[in-house]
């Protein structure tokens, strides 16, 4: 992970922890809980194996202190007391142990170090008869606890409110910005000198200080065509020939996420260039709407109208931008949502809800899909990431529509080789309107 500047954690950090506290405190009263025993989750051998699967601590855990490599670690927490962390950290020549947290998360945390999960509940003693148990299930059977699991009206209380991000989680989301805008400047000058999608991962890795277990999602990396898979998952290592890059990457620092996307196109594919060049702006434009008061999918509609401009600018369409509105035209180039909560989480949770009761947001009847729906606030952190591509199954699904007589499918022919664009922004919604962290650590 990413390392913090310790001046930056000693006055942030003591904030923060009044502030989860405190929804703590507001949650556990409001659901009839006395206390709540959060797990990290425990190491999970793989199927027929002697090896685990790679470890990622619950977040719930590491809002409050960051054990993301503590397998079989809890803390337990009543109000009104110092929170109490059991950290496991096992005796052994096989791995390097995890070094416990030290200041300042062990100047406001009664840090007890165990050698096994087993040792766990020794170290905490009897819980109150109302405890409610955050973490995944396994780790309470291993733990033989019986109670309420993730009790779903504490869950709710707890992720509506974790969208509002405190000076700490902003100051880690920075961090992690800071690195992985490291990783893609690295990356933009491999691309140009000819290198491999997997040789980009390796660059982008190293660039960034990062392993692939410490890295929030695996990076997608994909040249030409393979910008047009959303969710790119290989990385070939055949040197590239492809005119465009486009990378997905993100870092992480105490468990807090970033996550940024690029595309780059060389030199002499000057016509492709030019429609990135304006995707670039409209999504500096929709950037620019991101305030407190509006509601996400307003934003989301106002990108399918910046879309459906620079297609008919570019010629991909015939039609005029409100013709393709209303054919809904723009959801074959442009088919998944503008952007998303962030945090502990690359999706962050409670982009659904209405409020901490747990009642839902309704999706517009156009976008039934997105992940954020709320009305932003300050404190919000979220991407915006809109996204031009020629993805060959809805392509198809378009052709045999009567809109396709809207498409000038030579010009489509003519972008397809390159796969697609994708510009992601990391933003911070402010009192007045929003810095853009991702544009201030690239200094543009």
């Amino acid at each position: 992970m990413a390392a913090m500047d310790k001046q930056i954690l000693a006055t942030t950090y003591p904030r923060h922890l009044e502030t989860v506290r405190q929804r703590y405190d507001d949650a556990l009263a409001a659901c009839g809980y006395d206390a709540v025993l959060i797990g990290a989750g425990i190491d999970r051998l793989q199927f027929m194996d002697d090896h685990h699967a790679p470890f990622r601590a619950n977040p719930q855990l590491t809002q409050w202190l960051p054990l993301t490599a503590h397998p079989g670690s809890c803390l337990l927490y009543r109000p009104g007391q110092r929170p109490v962390a059991i950290v496991v950290r096992p005796e052994s020549y096989w791995e390097e142990p995890p070094e416990a947290p030290g200041a300042p998360w062990a100047d406001a945390t009664d840090i007890r170090v165990v050698a096994t999960p087993d040792d766990v509940p020794k170290s905490f003693g009897s819980l109150p008869a109302s405890t409610a148990l955050l973490g995944p299930a396994e780790q309470w059977d291993a733990m033989k606890l019986t109670g309420d699991r993730n009790p779903k009206p504490l869950v709710n209380h707890l992720h509506f409110q974790r969208a509002c991000k405190t000076d700490y989680e902003i100051a880690c989301m920075r961090s992690a910005t800071a690195a992985a805008v490291a990783g893609h400047r690295a990356v933009a000058d491999a691309f140009a000198a000819g290198d491999s999608e997997f040789g980009m991962l390796l660059i982008f890795q190293q660039a960034s200080g990062q392993t692939a277990t410490e890295l929030p999602y695996p990076p997608i990396i994909g040249a030409g065509r393979h910008a047009a898979v959303l969710h790119y998952q290989h990385r070939r290592q055949q040197r590239n020939p492809a005119g465009s890059l486009l990378i997905d990457a993100g870092c992480n620092t105490l468990g807090y996420a970033s996550d940024i996307t690029r595309t780059h196109v060389l030199r002499g594919h000057d016509t492709f260039a030019e429609l990135r060049d304006d995707l670039d702006a409209r999504q500096q434009a929709l950037c620019a709407r991101v305030q407190p008061g509006v509601a996400f999918a307003e934003l989301h509609h106002a990108a399918h109208e910046a879309i459906a401009g620079v297609l008919c600018r570019h010629g991909v369409l015939t039609c005029n931008a409100e013709t393709a509105m209303e054919r809904g035209l723009t959801n074959t180039f442009f088919p998944h949502g503008l952007g998303h909560l962030l945090g502990l989480q690359v999706h962050d949770v409670g982009g659904w809800q209405a409020d901490a009761a747990g009642q839902q947001l309704e999706a517009p009847a156009a976008y039934p899909r997105l992940r954020l729906l709320r009305t932003l606030e300050p404190g919000f952190t979220l991407t915006v990431e809109p996204g031009i591509y020629f993805i060959d199954s809805l392509l198809e699904e378009l052709r045999a529509q009567a809109a396709a007589a809207d498409v000038n499918w030579d010009r489509v022919a003519e972008f397809h080789p390159y796969g697609g664009i994708r510009i992601e922004d990391n933003l911070l919604v402010t009192a007045n309107g929003n810095e853009n962290l991702t544009r201030a650590a690239f200094g543009s």
